[in-house]
């Protein structure tokens, strides 16, 4: 069985990202990851998500928030790490 590091990143993502479903595209992703964490919309026209989960599957998750989903269109992903949460479990938005 794999070694699991687990990771937190806050995940800033910046360009038309408001308005086409995005909050909940993340969602899936991050159910799909097995990512816990949280997606909202920032009043400056960002969307933030904190997820937490292996190492290597947060990555998955920032590669797919640089692509988007199809209606959105993804200028800039800025990321840093955060202190990893002992009980952090789900995925939720904020509205």
């Amino acid at each position: 069985m794999p070694l699991v590091i687990p990771e937190r990143r806050r995940v800033l993502i910046e360009g038309k990202v408001q308005g086409v479903a995005f909050l909940l595209w993340l969602r899936t992703v991050a159910n799909s990851l097995d990512l816990a964490g949280s997606a909202r919309a920032l009043p400056d026209g960002r969307c933030e998500a904190i997820v937490q989960g292996d190492k290597q599957l947060v990555k998955q998750f920032i590669i797919a928030c640089k692509r988007g989903p199809s209606e959105a269109q993804v200028e800039r992903v800025e990321q840093e790490t955060q202190p990893v949460e002992v009980h952090c479990s789900g995925f939720v938005v904020h509205r």
